[in-house]
């Protein structure tokens, strides 16, 4: 009876030591299974993650993918001849990430011509009317590297610009959830910007920085305010601010 005790005791003693080494004989099979079809597995990686098709990059370079009818101004003289340095009425669009100007020369046939070629750039837009579209470098900015083309909302004493361009928002998927999304999107953003001459500045709009920006004028432009109610958050609102201000 003392024997069989002993033997017992023995068998509980080494069982966890049996289970551990057949547990690491069972994943060091499975490892060998899987490395055998030359699928090569860390010891320390996660063993499986989800399979799926990879993401892609969603949205447009464009400002406008319709081509507009255009007018081009060169810094330089261009064409076989060299005889001018403009092109009138030709089919054009902004590429805002590869910061150039597409050019529609054909039926099939699109030149590119980058951004720090081309002076200015007319064309007609959505709201019925021709957009200018100034090189960044014909103005002096503290601070700031800009590249591309500011549109020109309102000329004169006081000028209002804006600075389209595009950014890439990152996919947001998460591998161990699987939840969220693998493609990446181009997104706008449109920055505003304020030029006295040559020298612009970044601005934030709202009735506040406008009163700031045109303290020479506060009282007739705090008027114009109360009385016309301008949004001072949309193109409108600032456009019709601007050129009231400009005939001050």
């Amino acid at each position: 009876m003392r024997f069989i005790f002993i033997i017992l005791s023995l068998l509980l003693y080494n069982l966890p030591a049996f289970s551990q080494e057949q547990a690491e004989y069972m994943n060091q099979t499975t490892r060998d299974r899987i490395n055998f079809a030359n699928l090569n597995i860390n010891n320390n990686a996660t063993l499986f993650s989800i399979k799926g098709p990879a993401g892609t990059l969603l949205g447009t370079p464009y400002l406008d993918t319709t081509w507009q009818a255009g007018n081009v101004k060169f810094y330089n003289k261009v064409g076989m001849s060299l005889t001018t340095d403009s092109l009138a009425g030709v089919p054009v669009r902004l590429d805002l990430m590869a910061n150039e100007v597409d050019v529609k020369a054909g039926a099939t046939s699109i030149k590119a011509v980058k951004a720090s070629a081309v002076r200015y750039v007319d064309m007609n837009n959505a709201y019925g009317s021709v957009s200018r579209f100034i090189n960044v470098q014909e103005f002096q900015s503290e601070g700031q590297s800009l590249t591309g083309f500011f549109e020109q909302i309102v000329a004169g004493k006081l000028g209002l610009l804006m600075h389209p361009a595009v950014y890439i928002q990152k996919g947001n998927y998460n591998v161990a959830m699987n939840v969220g999304s693998k493609d990446d999107q181009l997104l706008k953003k449109m920055d505003w910007y304020v030029a006295r001459g040559k020298q612009v500045m970044k601005f934030s709009p709202g009735k506040k920085a406008v009163l700031e920006l045109m303290a020479d004028k506060k009282d007739q432009i705090d008027a114009f305010l109360k009385n016309k109610k301008p949004d001072l958050k949309s193109r409108d609102g600032l456009f019709t601010t601007f050129a009231y201000y400009n005939t001050l």
